[in-house]
């Protein structure tokens, strides 16, 4: 067998065609350079902003988004552009690439419709085989347990919360404050704000923006 057709025998039938959605450059830059350099990947489109990779989607040819979960610069929060992306490109391989904790964001890309959630501090090597895997498994969820890639149904963390707890939970979902929710429920605002903390350390979210995050998808409207 001469040379020529070695080399042909060992290109994969289908390259994965990928798009990227990343509104920091040098992030976008750096894993667009590395996807590039792959023989089964075939990067089509690197782009800044929600409504660019809609129209990338459009001319169809792509098997695979690589996106970020926060874009303030975008009309969309990250689990409704995800459940939009699931609804306009049935399809579609959505792996997730965000700067967000993974307890915090995970589960909430998993309800959405995603194929996967990785961080940003995660190997290159890494983010390269959950594309492979979203393609290959489309009705797994991957995510990263002990540097290594697993399968997995994230736990859904409000079935860790009391009755009392969930109750606050709704009225801060609601926008009112910890004085205001007490004053609601007739409880001394110690004990709401007990309540508060304990089901945090539940949800595994550190900050008021992680509880926030979690109440967007939980009690949304």
């Amino acid at each position: 067998m001469i040379p020529r057709q070695i080399l042909l025998l060992s290109r994969p039938r289908h390259r994965i065609r990928i798009a990227v959605l990343d509104d920091h450059p040098i992030v976008a830059l750096g894993v667009a350079t590395y996807l590039r350099d792959h023989a089964d990947f075939d990067l089509v489109a690197n782009v800044s902003t929600i409504d660019d990779l809609f129209i990338v989607l459009e001319r169809g040819g792509c098997d695979v988004a690589l996106v970020d979960f926060y874009l303030p610069g975008d009309r969309l929060d990250g689990a409704t552009f995800i459940r939009r992306l699931r609804v306009e490109a049935p399809p579609l391989a959505i792996v997730v690439l965000s700067a967000a904790r993974a307890s915090d964001t995970e589960c909430v890309c998993h309800r959405a419709g995603a194929n996967a959630f990785l961080e940003k501090s995660t190997p290159l090597p890494l983010i390269a085989d959950a594309i492979r895997n979203a393609v290959a498994s489309p009705r797994k969820f991957f995510v990263m347990r002990e540097a290594r890639l697993q399968a997995l149904v994230p736990h859904a963390r409000e079935d860790t919360l009391s009755a009392a707890e969930i109750e606050i939970l709704r009225h801060i979902a609601e926008g009112l404050s910890v004085t205001q929710t007490a004053a609601r429920l007739r409880r001394s605002k110690k004990t709401v704000s007990t309540h508060k903390r304990s089901a945090m350390r539940k949800l595994r979210v550190s900050d008021d923006l992680g509880l926030a995050l979690f109440l967007k998808e939980k009690f949304r409207c």
